[in-house]
């Protein structure tokens, strides 16, 4: 969390979100809260072409997370699940959605 914020100080990211699974006072447990909570934010900024990174557990978060994208993808853009998998999957081509998960 140190770094994020010196490089938000120093202008090199614009902004952030974290989840905090253990923190019982935390309105964001987990990272697909944060994804939902911020729905509109995020999709305005996959529209301008930022990239995403997951890092985490293969079975439970990367799952999770890639799910739900695609549920707010489809329900921000009106499309199918299918369609917003494809758009995804075209970020992943791309390098613009990127995984390092582990099992």
């Amino acid at each position: 969390l140190k770094e994020f914020t010196e490089h938000h100080s120093n202008d090199t990211i614009q902004s952030y979100l974290t989840a905090h699974s253990r923190d019982e006072n935390s309105t964001c447990k987990y990272v697909q809260d944060v994804i939902k909570q911020h729905t509109q934010d995020l999709v305005g900024y996959l529209d301008e072409g930022i990239g995403v990174y997951v890092c985490g557990d293969a079975k439970g978060l990367s799952v999770g997370v890639y799910e739900m994208f695609c549920s707010v993808l489809s329900e921000s853009k009106g499309v199918s699940e299918a369609k917003a998998k494809e758009m995804l999957a075209g970020m992943k081509k791309d390098g613009r959605y990127c995984e390092d998960i582990w099992s």
